[in-house]
């Protein structure tokens, strides 16, 4: 922690930004921009690029509008991409450095131990009998997916609510 917090203090002297906790997502979603859909490599990769820059709602929304001006209505591997990007960025900034999918469950990886947001939330009831808590060398939470259930869904619910959970005990 010493170490994290020297870091910050060089590069704030340096006039840098610290560099923003990040996060990666392992989802067996269909998440692509499709050439029927965006014809053109270099507006494709924009595009990617633009999506990969999504740290708010707001900015998915801005994204959103301007690509539905300039393509039509997005298909559902456009809009997955955009919810993962937004998926993401909330889940960096609660701590979160990974999102996986495997062996029928939704995998979070938290960057620190946070004993209350995560007693919190397995006393979820949208939860109840399916989560799971390892406290390993990396911390982990786990829920089971459900048949059928859409994994992107799920895991936004479990990011939003450990998110939650993060906030209400950092006020408490």
């Amino acid at each position: 922690m010493y170490l994290k917090l020297l870091d910050e203090a060089v590069l704030e002297e340096k006039g840098e930004a610290p560099k923003a906790p990040e996060c990666t997502a392992d989802l067996n979603v269909t998440a692509n921009v499709d050439k029927d859909y965006v014809s053109r490599g270099e507006e494709r990769m924009d595009l990617y690029r633009r999506m990969a820059a999504i740290r708010s709602q707001e900015d998915a929304d801005d994204l959103l509008d301007e690509i539905v001006d300039r393509y039509g209505d997005p298909p559902k591997g456009v809009m997955n991409l955009i919810a993962i990007a937004l998926l993401r960025a909330r889940a960096a900034a609660a701590g979160i450095t990974e999102i996986t999918q495997k062996d029928g469950a939704i995998l979070l990886s938290l960057a620190t131990m946070d004993f209350a947001a995560i007693s919190a939330c397995c006393a979820e009831a949208q939860f109840k009998g399916r989560i799971f808590f390892s406290a390993g060398k990396v911390p982990m939470l786990s829920v089971k997916l459900k048949k059928g259930e859409d994994a992107l869904k799920l895991a936004t619910q479990l990011v939003g609510t450990y998110a939650a959970m993060r906030a209400q005990t950092a006020e408490g």
